[in-house]
């Protein structure tokens, strides 16, 4: 499994978003984010890519959204 992140989707209002998703491969978070952005009433219009996986074996941070408008 892999982490991947997501802040390119639309959400119910015009500010920032953020997801995290656990998956196999990056189509796999794609639909499955997509699924559950649908379940609550959203497009579901997410797009994930390898290069926004996480490694969870680097130190480090990922800042998904700091206030900075």
């Amino acid at each position: 499994m892999r982490i991947y992140k997501c802040t390119n989707f639309t959400g119910f209002y015009p500010v920032g978003v953020a997801a995290v998703v656990v998956a196999e491969c990056a189509s796999a978070a794609e639909h499955l984010l997509n699924v559950a952005l649908q379940a609550v009433g959203l497009p579901g219009d997410a797009q994930i890519g390898e290069e926004d996986a996480i490694d969870p074996a680097m130190p480090g941070i990922v800042m998904l959204r700091n206030g900075d408008y």
